[in-house]
């Protein structure tokens, strides 16, 4: 295996929190309260069944979505719902 697969280096600082977020679609909700931190570093999966909004969390912390409820930091930057 190679050295750099051996050993993942995790840092004390938050790359991205999540807190409390949530989102819908109509009447339709797809992310209920939903928490996270992800540490610098740090590799995390993201798994579930088919429309159990996988896609949905990542592009909400892309900003490709935004949610409507909760917040969402990355870096230390409060993510807002001005997608601009």
């Amino acid at each position: 295996m190679a050295e750099a697969a051996k050993k993942m280096v995790v840092s004390d600082e938050v790359a991205i929190q999540i807190s409390g977020m949530n989102k819908w679609y109509g009447e339709f909700h797809v992310l209920r309260e939903v928490d996270l931190t992800v540490y610098k570093g740090e590799r995390i999966v993201i798994c579930g069944p088919s429309g159990s909004g996988k896609s949905t969390l990542i592009r909400c912390i892309n900003r490709l979505e935004e949610h409507q409820k909760g917040q969402i930091i990355v870096d230390g930057i409060e993510l807002t719902n001005d997608l601009k």
